[in-house]
């Protein structure tokens, strides 16, 4: 498999204190030879490049197929009609393994040099990128896919994905048991995340480690076996013990990369321009959701582009000869055209809409046994307050703007800027103040209250909403609860089926074609008819607990 053959080799060949594309490497003057970087000469390339993929995935791929947006091309060949050229299936394999190649190459490095807290972090970010890797895919190689240069193995297997899950858990909870936070990284200006600040990196490995954990909430007791423990057992336990697992407690906590716009640390949004996000409309679901309930984060996110059309969104899954998304709102050019916008990884407001769904479930033994509807509501209403706070944060603190002019319906609608708080409105124009407490409050009491009789649908509507931009967090919570409820359009392929999972590239097929077919064999005889198709489901998901031979 070429991904993982050629990762070791390129993509250790990194730049100090910048971050660039996988074509400058060959150029760079400030590249270096394998094995001989410290491994906090990785920790740009990681944050920073890894970062930007995370953002252009969601974009090109999740944010269409989960109906956040509608690509306005009239080709039937879109993602949000269910069908995924073979560059976007390589893109997400390719730039998945990349990432967790580089991490792994990291941890190799920060073992070699005794330095825990380094070893801490590349445990990390291996995982984050080898659950996104699996989440989409299915079995993917991990025990032997970074093995090329000491094993000489370069067609690794497929794992199973109860394997790397226990894998990923053993490999979170040593990372937590590494930190010492009394010992700041050595050279802070490397970490575009946290500064150095190794008690911001322990919170975000064991957040990391309860994404994982609620991700496999339907295969509870069958991770008892591998973990000695449930999954709601272990959740509970990292619940209950913040001394031992200390948690993202606040958005300053969020695995967030703030590009300062500065060459070379930019947002390569900068360079696009108004017609490159045209190209992608909010879709009705999702503009239903954020005007329907007044959300005050709608004018952060969307700008509505026509008097005729206002905060109405394009329908997903249409045909093409029936889709027009002319008029529609676009996103906010004012915070997504800049060098400076933040890409996160994870937020605390996740974590809050995890413990709420922790606290609400109710559906075997241990899960009961914590079961309290009272800290399920005061954390669904955290991670609401939370995911505003953090993007009033964004606007008016990062980007130093204060609020919007928004127009009158004599006026265009995409003429509106945004202004200072001391400018007075101009006749026909009204000053929408940015996401204050009373907008934040007024929303969840009126709006968004918690529905104690469907807790798990309301918290991960609300969780979907918050998880805009972070890349397939919404996918996969659709596919583990089936919750919010999409509307499938009557243009889609897949035999007008929501995507299950995506298909492994052609290359992986063909440049290890054994163990391929040996993963291929292990859906069939797992599964109906399970085959390498978007039919069939992944192990974790509420489909594939269900179509399950046992």
């Amino acid at each position: 498999m070429k991904a993982l053959k050629y990762i070791s080799i390129l993509l250790v060949l990194l730049t100090f204190s910048q971050c660039r594309t996988l074509e400058e490497y060959n150029v760079s003057p400030n590249s270096a030879e394998i094995g001989t970087i410290a491994p906090q000469d990785m920790m740009d390339e990681l944050i920073c490049n890894g970062a930007l993929n995370y953002q252009q995935r969601f974009y090109d791929t999740f944010a269409e197929l989960m109906q956040y947006t509608v690509a306005g091309a009239s080709s039937n060949q879109v993602i949000h009609r269910y069908f995924f050229a073979p560059s976007y299936i390589e893109n997400c394999w390719d730039n998945c393994a990349k990432w967790s190649a580089n991490a792994d190459h990291m941890y190799q490095l920060a073992v070699a040099a005794d330095q825990p807290n380094y070893q801490a972090i590349a445990l990390t970010l291996r995982a984050l990128w080898m659950d996104q890797l699996t989440a989409i895919f299915g079995m993917v190689p991990f025990s032997e896919a970074f093995l090329l240069r000491d094993a000489d193995i370069n067609k690794p297997k497929f794992d199973t994905e109860k394997e790397i899950y226990t894998q990923l858990i053993k490999d979170l909870d040593l990372a937590n048991s590494l930190y010492n936070i009394g010992v700041q990284l050595p050279n802070p200006g490397k970490d575009k995340m946290y500064n150095g600040k190794t008690e911001k990196w322990q919170k975000f490995t064991n957040s990391l480690q309860l994404r994982i954990l609620m991700r496999l909430s339907n295969r509870s007791t069958e991770m008892e076996i591998a973990m000695g423990e449930s999954v709601a057992q272990k959740i509970h336990r990292i619940l209950d013990n913040p001394g031992e697992y200390p948690l993202m407690a606040s958005y300053e906590d969020n695995a967030c990369v703030y590009f300062s716009g500065e060459s070379p640390f930019q947002n390569t949004w900068g360079g696009y321009n108004q017609n490159t996000l045209s190209g992608h409309r909010g879709a009705e679901y999702f503009i239903a959701q954020l005007t329907g309930k007044q959300d005050p984060r709608r004018w952060l996110w969307f700008i509505p582009w026509s008097k005729s059309v206002g905060w109405m969104g394009a329908v997903s899954g249409m045909p093409g000869d029936e889709t027009s998304t002319t008029g529609y709102p676009i996103m906010n050019y004012n915070i997504f055209l800049s060098y400076k916008l933040p890409v996160s990884f994870m937020n605390y407001d996740e974590v809050c809409f995890i413990k709420a769904e922790a606290y609400y479930r109710t559906d075997d033994d241990h899960w009961a046994a914590k079961a309290n509807n009272v800290y399920a509501e005061y954390w669904y209403q955290e991670g609401i307050r939370q995911s505003c706070q953090f993007w009033r944060h964004i606007f008016c603190d990062w980007f130093a703007l204060d609020g919007f002019l928004a127009p009158s319906l004599g006026t265009s609608y995409r003429d509106f800027a945004a202004v200072t708080k001391t400018v007075s409105p101009t006749s026909g124009l009204e000053l929408i103040p940015v996401i204050d407490d009373a907008a934040i409050d007024n929303y969840i009491e009126e709006f968004a209250a918690f529905d104690v009789r469907n807790g798990i649908e309301c918290i991960i509507k609300e969780k979907y909403i918050a998880n805009f931009r972070v890349m397939t967090e919404a996918y996969n919570d659709y596919r583990r609860t089936g919750y919010p409820q999409l509307a499938i359009g009557t243009g889609t392929q897949n035999n007008g089926q929501f995507p299950s999972r995506i298909v492994y590239p052609t290359k992986t097929k063909t440049t290890n074609p054994d163990n391929y077919q040996a993963a291929l064999d292990h859906l069939r005889a797992t599964y109906y008819d399970g085959n390498d198709d978007m039919l069939t489901p992944v192990w974790w998901s509420a489909q594939g607990l269900g179509k399950e031979i046992r």
